[in-house]
């Protein structure tokens, strides 16, 4: 009998947790919604993300499919602003990982190569008046975000 009692908690709690392991977040049903073509079903999901991320490398992946979506939409403003900041999170978060490890050299490749070679891909289109203004602007807001969550002003 206590052998079947153990067995039937083994099952439950296996069970329970494999239920844990396949609640999806926003980023993951916003990422599957532009895997599928839907950036416009995505976009609230992302911006969810955005808003709330669970961490920030989250926040990075956000932001690039947003880019992408506008990309493929043909907003170069819309993009560049999106893989600006992807580029600028992803780029802080490789400088500030402490645990060295195949994600991290996966972000650096971001980071260094990829993002980069998006935003020259788009700058022709834009213009240096129109691409310094986007980056002041998420600058600005990623600054402020940072801010907002991290600094606590004494009295």
């Amino acid at each position: 009998m206590k052998k079947l009692a153990v067995f039937v908690a083994i099952v439950c709690m296996t069970l329970s947790l494999a239920a844990c392991g396949a609640q999806k977040n926003d980023l993951d049903i916003g990422q599957a919604m532009v895997k599928k073509g839907d950036c416009a079903g995505a976009a609230s999901y992302l911006d969810k993300t955005i808003a709330q991320p669970d961490a920030l490398m989250d926040l990075a992946l956000a932001y690039f499919l947003k880019g992408k979506c506008a990309d493929t939409a043909g907003d170069a403003a819309g993009a560049y602003e999106n893989f600006y900041a992807a580029k600028i999170v992803a780029c802080y978060s490789v400088e500030h990982d402490e645990h060295i490890n195949l994600n991290t050299y996966g972000r650096s490749e971001y980071c260094e190569r990829i993002l980069p070679e998006m935003l020259k891909r788009l700058e022709p289109q834009l213009g240096k008046e129109k691409t310094d203004a986007i980056r002041t602007k998420v600058d600005k807001v990623l600054n402020a975000r940072y801010l907002e969550r991290f600094y606590k002003p004494t009295k």
